[in-house]
């Protein structure tokens, strides 16, 4: 892994994007599809994510939020809520999962250094619709795999976990390893937001953030696991639910923030 971001480097370095933090409305959508992911382990013990609604009742996160570290297991599906647009205590919705989906042989890995991160995304079945307009997938990775520049990634961090922070003008590059190299800020918390590419003023999600940058002065490139990786299970886990474009349009009403 050490030889894919370091092979990534050089791309970014050129794109000179400049990512950075930026102003945003967390009322008004596409923020409002983005949540918390909070997963309980127990009495007073709690871990957290950030999940990006992709259907009514579908979010998109990392695999290893799922994962139980002190007893070494995926958590129940019970153990996990899904808090649409959290903000110091309110939230527009709120539903627990009634499954996920993630790929079978991915094993949970400390790090950067795990040898199937193409792996570690995963897909929440929600218990009840989220009455917010969901994000779409990427159709297709453009031809050639270009320089995406123009990228925006929202979540909530470990160091701010009562509010949405948002970063811009990023760019990404698919690496070696078909992992998505790009220089948003990832810090705990973070993983499991999706990066978003805006065309024709609508987002589309690219892929999922999965591993922070490793080097401290910033000067290697963050990792994502690109939408083709888990755009067909998605599809398939849609078209179960009933969940397809006419589900997605109907929900796209916005429910008023309320406090737990």
């Amino acid at each position: 892994m050490r030889a894919v971001l370091l092979a990534g480097l050089g791309l970014l370095s050129a794109a000179a994007a400049g990512a950075e933090d930026i102003a945003f409305d967390a009322d008004a959508w596409p923020y409002t599809a983005i949540g918390k992911l909070n997963v309980v382990l127990g009495a007073n013990r709690l871990q957290a994510c950030t999940a990006t609604l992709i259907g009514p009742r579908l979010a998109l996160t990392a695999a290893h939020c799922l994962w139980d570290v002190p007893r070494k297991r995926w958590v129940n599906p019970a153990q996990v809520h899904f808090v649409a647009g959290y903000r110091q205590g309110a939230y527009r919705a709120h539903t627990l999962a009634t499954g996920y989906r993630k790929p079978p042989d991915y094993a949970y890995a400390y790090g950067t250094a795990q040898p199937n991160m193409q792996g570690d995304w995963a897909l929440v079945a929600l218990a009840q619709p989220i009455p917010v307009e969901p994000l779409a997938l990427e159709d297709r990775a453009p031809d050639g795999d270009p320089l995406r520049r123009e990228i925006r990634r929202a979540g909530y961090s470990r160091l701010r976990p009562q509010t949405m922070s948002t970063q811009g003008h990023c760019s990404a590059q698919l690496g070696p390893t078909r992992l998505l190299l790009h220089d948003c800020r990832a810090v705990p918390g973070e993983s499991g937001s999706a990066l978003l590419q805006v065309e024709n003023d609508r987002p589309a999600v690219i892929g999922v953030l999965v591993a922070s940058n490793p080097r401290e002065d910033g000067a290697a490139p963050s990792i994502a696991v690109p939408t083709g990786a888990f755009r067909a299970v998605a599809q398939e886990m849609l078209r179960e639910a009933g969940q397809g474009v006419e589900a997605a349009q109907s929900s796209q009403q916005h429910a008023p923030a309320r406090r737990p």
